[in-house]
């Protein structure tokens, strides 16, 4: 049963940048925005296709509830949770997606290194340490309302990523195959079995009705992050940028300044004012001055006074 699914928001925020990054015209405000485009976009493909799979496998089941793209917040702590699915024996399992273009290779100590072609290549930290911290987070928040579940974290990488490895550590898995190698894991765990099965015994399985009441808890706790682009990526109007190439009327000018100037046009307001600029017939340099001393009074030039 599914009971949130990703935020809209990210969808738009990606169109947003995408039209900045069209608009802008700063080589340095175009590299961070694409910066922000691709890391947005690799993150929200990712969460789609884990989405997908885990949907597939559990949306009918009455056994699991799911919740996609949950951001918790509590004590000055934060969780972005990728995917949280609620399953009556099991209780919650935490899934952290990954995407990447890099080959990755995980290291015995759960980070991991990320090569780009021959000669680029970084390392990343182990995410089940971020995983961890998300636990503390939701563990806090269960403590709220007087719950508590057991958590498992895993890292999930999409199908098409490169993983170097034989066979992947203990807690990590791919996005296509998650749901068999869980079974298989709690089926060929002769202590995970029994602990199940006492809770059988105990009567101490939560009914549907409870893990989905559980789940709504959550979906409420939930504290979506809204960057404001428009104010982050600011991109300057051409209209504030660039004189007006409108040739003002000369009939509203005062006379003599008719003789004085030319190229005389609408240009960006001072202080509120509407302003004007307009060129010295006589030294050819080009000035600025408002609209209504322009019109009312005679002007003398800034440069040769004439």
């Amino acid at each position: 049963m599914i009971l949130k699914e990703i935020d809209k928001q990210k969808e738009e925020d990606i169109k947003l940048l995408k039209e900045k990054l069209n608009l802008s015209k700063n080589e340095k405000q175009k590299y961070l925005i694409k910066q922000e485009l691709s890391k947005l976009e690799t993150g929200l493909i990712g969460e789609k296709e884990t989405a997908y799979f885990i949907d597939f496998n559990l949306k009918d089941s009455e056994n699991y509830i799911i919740i996609h793209d949950l951001r918790l917040e509590i004590d000055g702590l934060t969780a972005q949770i990728d995917h949280l699915l609620i399953n009556k024996a099991i209780g919650i399992i935490l899934l952290e997606t990954k995407n990447t273009k890099a080959e990755v290779t995980i290291n015995d100590d759960g980070t991991m290194l990320y090569k780009y072609g021959k000669n680029k290549s970084y390392n990343q930290a182990n995410p089940l340490e971020q995983s961890k911290r998300h636990e503390l987070v939701l563990e806090k928040i269960l403590d709220k309302y007087n719950m508590k579940l057991n958590i498992l974290s895993y890292v999930v990488f999409l199908p098409n990523v490169i993983i170097k490895n034989k066979t992947l550590p203990k807690n990590f898995l791919r996005s296509d195959t998650f749901y068999d190698s869980i079974y298989n894991e709690f089926a060929h765990s002769p202590k995970k079995v029994l602990t199940v099965a006492a809770k059988i015994i105990i009567n101490k399985i939560p009914s549907t009705k409870e893990i989905k009441n559980i789940g709504n808890i959550l979906v409420s706790e939930h504290k979506p992050v809204n960057i404001d682009y428009n104010t982050k990526y600011k991109i300057k109007n051409d209209i504030e940028e660039k004189v007006e190439e409108v040739i003002i009327e000369n009939s509203i000018y005062n006379e003599k300044n008719m003789k004085k100037f030319k190229n005389i046009k609408n240009s960006k307001k001072y202080m509120g004012n509407e302003m004007l600029s307009f060129v010295c017939i006589s030294c050819g340099k080009e000035q600025r001055k408002g609209l209504k001393t322009f019109s009312e009074k005679e002007v003398f030039c800034n440069h040769c006074k004439m």
